[in-house]
């Protein structure tokens, strides 16, 4: 007896252990779920950008580029995207760079005129401020060796009170300048002009 007791109790035993293992991992698949379903509001193209860029300064004379430059967007999701600064300074020289994302047009409602400046978006800001806090960037100055490609991450989040339509913005990049509020359309320095981003919300 006692030793069908001890049987019993290591079948029992084997049963409890069998029957967590399976609840444990129920458990990991559903929190992979969630957290998939959560990464999933992140558009991250930021490795294919860096690609893209590569072989955009390798082909053509470009400085600065960014991938994409066109892009849809659903309301609450965030694009993560990169701009590629190339140091082909003349001096031969490691540089400062530094990038700027500017709110620079609207073609719909509630701006059908385009001026992102004198029309009202949600919450009685401007156009222009309510575009500005869709878009965070690598705003510090960074280093770029000579005849080097230094890469600057951009997202672009729409908020869920964004109308549909497209918005535009102007990346820039400005070398030996310290701030990106001086880095302006006006000191712009490298780069030849303005890249535009253009966001379709859908």
């Amino acid at each position: 007896m006692p030793k069908r007791g001890a049987i019993e109790l290591s079948l029992g035993f084997i049963v409890a252990v069998v029957f967590a293992v399976v609840l444990l991992s129920l458990a990991i698949l559903w929190l992979q779920g969630i957290i998939g379903n959560i990464g999933g509001l992140t558009d991250d193209l930021t490795q294919q950008a860096q690609s893209k860029l590569q072989e955009t300064f390798q082909s053509t004379q470009n400085n600065f580029a960014i991938w994409p430059d066109r892009y849809n967007l659903d309301r609450t999701r965030e694009l993560k995207m990169s701009a590629g600064i190339k140091n082909d300074a003349e001096d031969g020289q490691n540089h400062q760079f530094i990038v700027n994302v500017i709110p620079a047009a609207a073609s719909r409602a509630p701006c059908a005129s385009g001026d992102i400046n004198s029309c009202t978006g949600p919450g009685g800001k401007s156009l222009k401020e309510f575009m500005q806090d869709w878009a965070s960037w690598d705003s510090e100055p960074g280093v770029v060796q000579i005849n080097r490609v230094g890469y600057r991450t951009i997202s672009v989040k729409v908020p869920a009170n964004a109308v549909s339509g497209t918005y535009i913005f102007n990346v820039i990049a400005c070398m030996d300048i310290f701030s990106y509020t001086e880095c302006t359309p006006q000191t712009l320095n490298w780069g030849g002009s303005a890249q535009q981003l253009t966001v379709t919300v859908k």
